[in-house]
Formats: structure tokens, sequence, C-alpha cells
């Protein structure tokens, strides 16, 4: 009799799915979806990298990669990508994005 009543009581909450949806603390904060970058981008770009080789320039804003003279989105080109500072023009306004630079101790 507990048998089946045990077996019975399994059954019944093993049915129930349970889905829970964390947030990874490792990843950023910015939309990782292209579509949800570019929709964020559209509101208030955010600067988070820049890398500068012999070659080439990038910047990373709001998690989309893209070169000196790049297009982001449909109103939003990079212009000019410095050492701690991206140039956008931004629906025909200039913006100057700034890397955020946090102080060192010197020894």
């Amino acid at each position: 009799m507990f048998k089946k009543l045990f077996s019975l009581i399994v059954l019944t909450f093993s049915s129930f799915q349970i889905h829970a949806e964390f947030r990874d603390p490792t990843q950023p904060d910015y939309p990782t979806h292209v579509e949800a970058a570019i929709a964020n981008i559209e509101e208030q770009p955010r600067l988070s990298a820049i890398w500068i080789t012999s070659k080439a320039r990038w910047a990373t804003i709001n998690g989309i990669q893209a070169k000196q003279g790049q297009s982001i989105s449909a109103n939003i080109k990079i212009i000019k990508i410095s050492k701690n500072a991206v140039t956008i023009n931004q629906n025909g306004i200039i913006k100057t994005l700034q890397l955020l630079q946090r102080p060192y101790k010197s020894q």
C-alpha cells in the first residue's frame, strides 16, 4: 500500500515542469543578441572596449564589434577610434564615447 501511494505521489509531482532562468553573473549586462543590441543602441550607445592594432581599429559598442568607418546600425556610424574614446555620428549628431578609466596606484 505504501509503495503504491509513494509511486502515485512521485508520478504526480514529477509531471510538473519546473523552469527557472538565472542570469549568468559572468556575462555582460548588455544584450548578447544582435537585434536586442541594435535596439539598445538607438537609446544610448555604451562603449565597452577598444582594440588598436597596426592594421585596424576596433570598438565594441553595446556588444557589437565594428571597425573605424563602419556603421553599427542604420543611424550610427563610427567616425574615429582613438586610444580612450570613440567618436560616432548618431542621427546626424556627433558624439564622443569615453572608456571609463580606473586610477591605478603607483608604487
